[in-house]
């Protein structure tokens, strides 16, 4: 019975592995496909498989423009989002001040806030402030409401960092800054890491915030960037569209996949306890 019940959960996960594996191997399969192939057998093994598709992409460079300035958003980002969290989840778990649990409800709050409805003040703000079109305009939201999640990853781990270990830190002389960048933080590597990498995917994809506040080509994203492959009258060419959707999604897959072991600890262990 035991035997049956392991190979039965085998076949399901397997089921689930192909389910999670296939249109990410089907997307590099295509992108060596020309679109006169994908038109015709679209989910057939490449007949003749060509790196035309990539060798186009990267003559008209404008992929790399939209992977950098993802990039200086994602890690620009990720620094504030780190930075805030951190320090803002060990003063609210560690410094018992008068205010602090409607502080921290005042976080939790913001989990709620759907992000569609801050899109029209917003780029009224952004518009009066002459901020459209500049990376602030993407940072300054994926930061805010990033916070939320991310003071109570923190707060949770700091939580169960010892008190009797910051007294005896003060005791041997060490400055409040000292204790929390030379003794807490270190502690919270697989917090730090487990935000990180979510977060990094996360803005790194991001439509929502790009399509709203970005109409200039030298500002576009990743993900808005790779509409330009849409020609007149909505043709598309499939072939260049696929090849930079896979150049696209190889930094985070690197990340999650280098990062993956601190990530599950992190879930487990690292943002509850330390």
């Amino acid at each position: 019975m035991k035997k049956r019940t392991k190979i039965l959960l085998g076949v399901v996960v397997l089921i689930f592995l192909f389910i999670q594996l296939y249109p990410v191997l089907w997307l590099f399969m295509a992108s060596l496909k020309p679109t006169t192939e994908l038109s015709v057998a679209p989910f057939a093994l490449p007949k003749a498989p060509t790196f035309a598709n990539y060798a186009a992409i990267f003559k008209d460079g404008s992929v790399f423009r939209y992977m950098r300035n993802s990039l200086r958003v994602t890690v620009i980002s990720i620094l504030l989002i780190v930075a805030l969290s951190s320090t803002a989840g060990y003063a609210l778990a560690k410094f018992h001040f008068a205010v602090s649990r409607p502080i921290y409800r005042f976080f939790t709050f913001g989990i709620m806030i759907p992000v569609q409805i801050t899109l029209i003040p917003l780029f009224c703000f952004y518009s009066d402030m002459h901020l459209l079109n500049s990376s602030f305009s993407l940072i300054l939201p994926q930061v805010g409401f990033a916070l939320p999640l991310s003071v109570m990853m923190f707060y949770s781990f700091y939580s169960f960092v010892p008190n009797e270990l910051i007294e005896a830190a003060v005791m041997d002389g060490c400055s409040p800054y000292g204790i929390f960048f030379r003794i807490v933080f270190p502690l919270a590597r697989n917090t730090v890491i487990t935000v990180g990498s979510m977060y990094c995917i996360l803005i790194w994809n991001d439509f929502i915030f790009a399509n709203t506040f970005i109409s200039e080509n030298s500002a576009k994203t990743v993900a808005l960037g790779l509409r330009d492959y849409v020609g007149a009258f909505g043709n598309i060419d499939w072939g260049m569209t696929f090849a930079a959707i896979a150049v696209t999604i190889l930094p985070p897959m690197i990340v999650y996949f280098a990062l993956n072991k601190y990530v599950t600890a992190g879930m487990t262990l690292g943002a509850t306890k330390g």
